[in-house]
């Protein structure tokens, strides 16, 4: 039976609280603590590689207890979800708060001390909802389709902190570029929690009635006594499955070009390109619809080709966007008159090749997950666990991505009190931005390339080998 579009509505809208909040950190955080907060980049590349690594530990635990613990009137998805979605409303407010007079080490401690805060909601709220995803259908095609919803939405976010740059951080005669102006991030992390509230409560009061009856069809065994080992060898259990491992490593080798570009995106065109807050809106917006247009020809051509080849398409059509770039930048004094407008072209195209990292590999992991266990005796609900290890591999290799950069940035000498950065320093931001996002892009490919499963399997209902 497939789902009903209402249903996918709010389980999918519920991805745009958690994408504002995200995704805010994610693309400004980086820029606001080495630029505005004045910390150096290898201190904010600490503290925001130990609270990822702290939420990749998260979201086992979360998994596990996810699975096997109902809470009363909420099932085992919702309630969590509600937690997470009153806990990220509110810490989410503290990490743009930080004092501007306190010393150096007192900023990197309470920064530090808010994301881990902040990724432990998350994890609440992410791994529970990555599940219900899967419990909501088990049609090959229907989860292609709720992960469009939950992508549209998720990109949705994305756009909406590009959109609150503008109207909070405009040009100033104090602040000719206004992403240095502290007092905006303020006023849109505000904004960005009212949201992720009143998302996150839609999602959850209109998927708990499906939501709870489809608990009803799985068996749920007593609860067992949490271990990291019991983890650890369900961990390395799953990855025993070359389907699996292919779409974990594929995946997360794939987000960290995203975790790149977004980090390093903003001191590249405001450092390497000096411009303005509303030209850096309109090149990120340009992105993220690509993105989000994107998704019904990435469907479509699932349906025809099948999930694999459309995902390797879309890599190869957001590898090519990234070279255009590459070489705009290399010819930028020679093009300088139309050097905005081929970017905003070539960004699109970026965004138009990425859209299927936000939905296709997703569904290939239930794929996988659903079709190891369709023979099984009992038929016990473990999404969340399952789903964490996704995101516990995709987190730890963000970590290790955004520590790396901060580093990198200390070491090609990046000054956060000087508004302008010599040559050299242009020069290595770009080198940091290109050759990251190229080599965890085509590394993406080539994993990929390997996947096998396919529609076929489940309608013969076939053993993979």
């Amino acid at each position: 039976m497939r789902l009903k579009s209402g249903c996918k509505f709010c389980y999918g809208i519920g991805n745009l609280g958690y994408s504002v909040v995200s995704q805010t950190i994610t693309n400004f955080f980086m820029f606001f603590g080495t630029s505005v907060l004045k910390v150096s980049g290898s201190l904010i590349g600490v503290a925001i590689a130990l609270s990822t690594i702290w939420d990749a530990l998260c979201d086992p635990i979360v998994g596990y207890v996810s699975d096997n613990k109902v809470l009363k009137g909420f099932g085992n998805r919702d309630g969590y979800i509600l937690i997470g979605t009153i806990g990220v409303s509110l810490v989410n407010l503290f990490i743009w708060f930080v004092p501007l007079s306190l010393p150096e080490w007192a900023k990197f401690l309470w920064v530090l001390m808010a994301l881990i805060l902040n990724e432990t909601f998350c994890t609440l709220y992410s791994t529970p909802y990555g599940a219900l995803g899967g419990d909501l259908t088990s049609d090959y095609n229907d989860r292609t389709i709720i992960q469009i919803y939950k992508t549209i939405f998720f990109i949705l976010g994305m756009i909406l902190p590009s959109v609150l740059l503008q109207i909070f951080l405009p040009s100033t005669p104090q602040f000719p570029q206004g992403q240095l102006n502290p007092l905006g991030y303020k006023k849109i992390a505000f904004v960005c929690s009212l949201i992720m509230l009143v998302c996150g409560l839609i999602c959850v009061f209109g998927t708990l009635k499906l939501s709870k009856e489809k608990l009803k069809t799985f068996t749920r065994s007593k609860l067992a006594k949490f271990s990291f080992k019991s983890l650890f060898f369900g961990f390395t259990k799953g990855l025993k499955n070359k389907q699996q491992r292919i779409v974990v490593f594929g995946y997360s080798l794939s987000m960290v070009s995203a975790a790149i570009l977004t980090s390093v995106g903003l001191h590249f065109f405001t450092y390497c390109f000096n411009y303005s807050s509303l030209k850096i809106t309109v090149l990120l917006v340009s992105l993220l619809l690509g993105m989000v247009i994107s998704q019904p020809f990435w469907y479509k051509l699932s349906l025809m080709q099948d999930k694999k080849p459309a995902l390797l398409t879309g890599l190869l059509v957001a590898i090519c966007g990234v070279i255009a770039i590459m070489i705009t930048y290399i010819l930028r004094f020679l093009i300088f008159q139309a050097t905005f407008y081929i970017i905003l072209f070539s960004i699109f195209v970026v965004g138009f090749g990425a859209g299927t990292l936000y939905s296709l590999p997703t569904s290939m992991y239930l794929d996988v997950v659903s079709y190891s266990e369709s023979n099984a005796e009992t038929k016990e609900n473990n999404g969340a666990t399952n789903q964490s290890f996704l995101t516990f591999s995709y987190n730890i290799a963000n970590a290790m991505a955004l520590l790396i950069i901060g580093v990198l940035l200390d070491l090609i000498k990046f000054n956060p009190n000087q508004t302008s950065q010599p040559r050299s320093v242009q020069t290595g931001i770009a080198i940091i931005l290109f050759l990251g996002v190229l080599i965890s892009l085509i590394g993406s490919f080539v994993i990929f390339y390997s996947y096998k499963l396919k529609q076929k399997h489940f309608e013969t209902e076939a053993k993979l080998e």
